[in-house]
């Protein structure tokens, strides 16, 4: 297989880095630091973008964002994927339905996309779209519960996770369950707490603490949520399938401010469900 060109690989992550700050802009250092090339590099594939119009520098601050050229690209793709339309409408309406944050992420390259956002939730934090994260466990837990074996142990790889023989049970469960419900709940911030809390114990070792904190977050994953009583859920999700049956999309609401119960949850999921339905209706898949 062809490897790609360096260059290019470069600049579609700046695009990617920019895109996904669209109000913020960005210094050259500041890009170079994100994407991990040097200065010179960077400032060369800059200029290539700047003047093919695909970025915009500030005269006065010297800061880089995206530019009018991908307006048409934009527009294109748009036009191109009528999922977006239909997303954004359903995400809306999800949004004042849930008064919380509502989200659609599609798989693109080696990173789950929120290609739909509206609202916020009741901690504040917003994923705006153009954000990205990596595909590999625990994001993208609803994609996998449809994917293939060698696909999930591919996911878990990419955490760095080793794939014993007790912790793929674990997860093969999780991810049965998942199939049967129709839906992924997570508990608010019962993997962000962990991870602070963790990080801050081993702040010696930064990459040991990454490691130890996204193996214990893999094993977190597979546990059971505990609904009988009200709690406060950071996460419902259900999948978006096309004709072939594969999950094309994933629709979530993040952070509802009502403490919420199982019966509560599966309305929920249902609310969440219809839209979903919708948008593959609208979309024919």
């Amino acid at each position: 297989m062809t490897k790609p060109a360096p260059a290019v690989v470069r600049a579609t992550q700046i695009l990617d880095h920019l895109a996904a700050r669209p109000t913020q802009p960005r210094s050259m250092t500041e890009i170079a630091e994100a994407v991990g090339v040097n200065a010179a590099s960077t400032l060369a594939i800059l200029q290539a973008l700047t003047d093919a119009g695909y970025l915009e520098r500030h005269p006065r601050h010297k800061t880089y964002s995206i530019g009018p050229a991908l307006l048409i690209g934009g527009h294109a793709a748009r036009a191109r994927f009528g999922i977006a339309a239909a997303a954004d409408r359903e995400v809306a309406e999800l949004a004042h339905h849930f008064a919380a944050l509502a989200t659609m992420a599609m798989v693109i390259g080696d990173d789950v996309a929120v290609i739909s956002s509206s609202g916020r939730s009741a901690t504040g934090v917003g994923y705006p779209v153009g954000s990205r994260v990596r595909l590999a466990a625990p994001a993208g837990i609803i994609f996998m519960a449809w994917a293939e074996d060698s696909v999930v142990r591919r996911w878990l790889a990419n955490a760095g996770a080793a794939v014993s023989d007790t912790r793929w049970e674990r997860v093969s469960a999780m991810l049965a369950r998942v199939r049967a419900d129709g839906f992924y709940v997570a508990r608010q911030s019962m993997y962000v707490d962990q991870f602070y809390s963790l990080a801050g114990a081993l702040a010696g070792g930064r990459r040991e603490a990454d490691q130890r904190t996204l193996d214990l977050m893999v094993d977190l994953m597979s546990e059971p949520v505990e609904l009988a009583e009200p709690c406060r859920i950071g996460f419902l999700g259900v999948p978006v399938f096309g004709d072939d049956g594969e999950v094309v999309a994933v629709l979530g609401a993040l952070g509802p401010p009502e403490l919420m119960d199982h019966e509560a949850v599966a309305e929920a999921a249902i609310r969440l469900g219809h839209s979903a339905d919708h948008i593959r209706a609208v979309t024919r898949g």
